[in-house]
């Protein structure tokens, strides 16, 4: 540059000739030959010709390329659920592509892109990757739901196998529990009634090894009584009777004591016998077990209640009550027999009552052929302080079965 007025006020600029624009002399042309052939003595005295000579060499006189006015990052911003991308352009490189100026030697019809040019390439390539990554942080999301579903089809898969193995083994469990059921129902409905039986036959042997046992007991008292046929039988009967009924009946043994040869300790020792014997075979051959003996004489009670109640335990253990001397019980306690003595509501079932009754304690019953009738004349006199009513229901139940043995003893 070459500066025309001391205050600076007009300027002619002149540039570096182009390249282009230099022309080379046949002179020059020599002196590089002679150059190149290698003669640096030559070389100061070569005259340049025509060269261009910079006026001001500054830095102005450098024109760069203009770069971009947008800002460009070097970093990368992180974006969140996306994947990294290798790109073969980074800011960096573009960054230091823009921000290289030409040469001030070289041409200046390179080309290049204006403003608008970069901001908007800088723009649709944004859009681009937010797009890249937008779809695939949706991929990524798809893949993670359709994971979810597969694991949850999974589990529910394996629950649903579980809840079938389950159900199949509780199935098979409980057709065997049925079929172990089924077969000991069907085993016991074939036993039971061998041991129904074989109880059934040793509780018959029991009772027919008792019956036995008591047939044989009364026929031994026959023999030592010499207690007539009659007699015996209508003993063995009515207790036997008594045994398979569980109910209750009466017996009299009605002897007379004035006959000349009367025995009083025979007869009585005959008549505990017979008592015991009976309540043997009522209660189940218990060997220590013995029979209920009744004093008349020796009754104190007010009324017939109290008489029941006093015996009434006795005669459910023994299984016999032995009232001697019914003649002599008073009217007021004569109903309590009354009760004993009942075959459909007895006060105590499967026992046996006996009676004893001195004839010669009866007056004015010389007419009279009939045994029964006789005790029942005899025993209305000694009870007629009773009402009419309750007498002939008192006789029947206590004047059942007659055992004369006037003529043993």
């Amino acid at each position: 540059m070459n500066r025309d007025s001391p205050e600076g006020g007009g300027f002619t600029i002149r540039g570096r000739k182009s390249i282009h624009e230099y022309q080379i002399s046949d002179q020059a042309i020599e002196i590089m030959g002679r150059y190149g052939i290698g003669n640096p003595s030559n070389q100061a005295e070569r005259d340049v010709v025509d060269q261009g000579v910079d006026v001001v060499d500054n830095v102005m006189s450098k024109m760069a390329r203009q770069t971009s006015p947008l800002t460009i990052r070097k970093k990368k911003i992180p974006r969140t659920n996306s994947y990294p991308h290798d790109e073969e352009n980074t800011d960096e490189d573009s960054t230091n592509v823009l921000s290289k100026s030409l040469p001030a030697t070289l041409p200046s019809h390179l080309p290049y892109s204006d403003d608008s040019d970069v901001e908007q390439n800088y723009l649709v390539k944004s859009l681009s990757k937010s797009r890249i990554e937008d779809e695939s942080f949706q991929h990524r999301l798809n893949r993670s739901d359709h994971s979810s579903e597969r694991q949850t089809l999974r589990k529910l898969s394996i629950s649903s196998e579980d809840t079938a193995q389950t159900q199949s083994g509780n199935t098979f469990r409980n057709i065997l529990i049925a079929l172990i059921l089924g077969f000991i129902a069907v085993m016991v409905h074939k036993m039971l009634p061998n041991i129904t039986n074989s109880s059934q036959d040793k509780s018959t042997q029991t009772v027919n090894h008792d019956k036995i046992i008591f047939e044989n007991n009364m026929k031994n008292l026959q023999e030592k009584y010499n207690i007539d046929d009659n007699s015996i039988l209508k003993l063995k009967t009515g207790i036997s009777t008594i045994f398979s009924r569980m109910d209750t009946g009466s017996f009299m043994f009605v002897y007379n004591s004035k006959t000349n040869n009367f025995n009083a300790v025979r007869f009585d020792k005959f008549t505990d016998e017979v008592a015991f014997t009976a309540a043997r075979y009522l209660r189940s051959n218990i060997a220590s077990i013995q029979h209920t003996v009744v004093e008349s004489a020796d009754l104190d009670m007010q009324d017939h209640g109290q008489l029941i109640t006093r015996y009434r335990d006795d005669v459910d253990r023994s299984g016999v009550m032995l009232v001697k001397e019914i003649d002599s019980v008073p009217s007021q306690l004569a109903m309590a027999f009354h009760y004993y003595c009942d075959e459909y509501d007895p006060v105590v079932k499967r026992s046996a009552i006996f009676f004893t009754l001195n004839m010669a304690n009866c007056s004015n019953t010389a007419e009279l052929k009939s045994t029964h009738a006789f005790i029942e004349k005899c025993l209305a006199n000694r009870w007629k302080n009773l009402p009419p009513e309750n007498v002939r229901p008192l006789l029947t139940r206590v004047v059942d079965i007659v055992i004369d043995v006037t003529s043993v003893f």
